[in-house]
C-alpha cells in the first residue's frame, strides 16, 4: 500500500530505516531550515521572540520617512512580522525572516534593523513580588522626567531632533539610571 506523503516525512521514513529517532529528527529539522528557510521550535525549548524596529536614514521611496518607520519581531522560527508605523500602517509576514526584511526593506543600506532585546537574552519578565503600582509618586516623577529629558546624539550633540538618525538608546538608559542611582544605592531617595 503506498501512502502519500511529504517529502519530509518520506525523508523521515527512510532515515528511520538506517538511525536512531534522535538523528531522524535532526535531519528533518536541517531539512526544513535549508528548504524552508526556518527552524523548528518544539514545544520543550525555552526560546523567545526579538524586538526589533525599522531605522530609515533615507527614504528612498518617499512614503515612509526617516526615524523609526516600522515595529517588528523575528520570532523564534526564524519568521518575521514588521508592522508599519504611519498614517497607512499595514502589516507584513516573512517566512524567510530577517534576510527578506533587509533584502525588501533595507534598500541598500538606508534602512537597519535595530534590535531591542538583545539575542542571548530572555525576554524581560517582572520580579514575582514587583508591584509597579507600589512605586512612590516621587520615583515615578523622577522617572516621568528622566525618560522625556533631552538627550544630545551621540554624533552631533543636538538635543533637539536632528537628521543624523543615530541610536540615542544609551543616552536614554544613562538618564534614567542616574536619575535612579539614590534608589538604586539605598532603596530610598531623601
Amino acid at each position: 500500500m503506498t501512502e502519500n506523503l511529504t517529502a519530509v516525512e518520506a525523508l523521515a521514513a527512510f532515515a528511520r530505516r538506517h538511525t536512531d529517532d534522535r538523528a531522524v529528527q535532526a535531519l528533518v529539522d536541517a531539512a526544513t531550515l535549508e528548504l524552508a528557510g526556518r527552524t523548528v521550535v518544539r514545544p520543550d525549548q525555552q526560546v523567545t521572540p526579538r524586538r526589533f524596529v525599522l531605522r530609515r536614514g533615507t527614504d528612498v521611496s518617499g512614503v515612509s520617512g526617516t526615524g523609526d518607520v516600522a515595529d517588528g519581531v523575528l520570532w523564534p522560527d526564524g519568521t518575521a512580522a514588521v508592522r508599519w508605523r504611519g498614517e497607512h500602517p499595514s502589516a507584513v509576514h516573512w517566512d524567510r525572516g530577517k534576510t527578506s526584511v533587509e533584502l525588501i526593506h533595507g534598500h541598500q543600506g538606508a534602512t537597519e534593523i535595530v534590535w531591542l532585546d538583545q539575542d542571548d537574552e530572555p525576554a524581560a519578565a517582572p520580579a514575582p513580588d514587583a508591584n509597579p503600582a507600589a512605586a512612590s509618586l516621587r520615583l515615578r516623577r523622577v522617572v516621568d522626567h528622566a525618560l522625556n529629558k533631552a538627550v544630545p546624539c551621540p554624533k552631533c550633540t543636538r538635543t533637539t531632533t536632528c537628521g543624523c538618525v543615530a541610536d540615542r538608546s544609551e543616552g536614554r538608559i544613562d538618564a534614567v539610571l542616574a536619575a535612579l542611582a539614590p534608589w538604586l544605592t539605598d532603596g530610598k531617595a531623601a
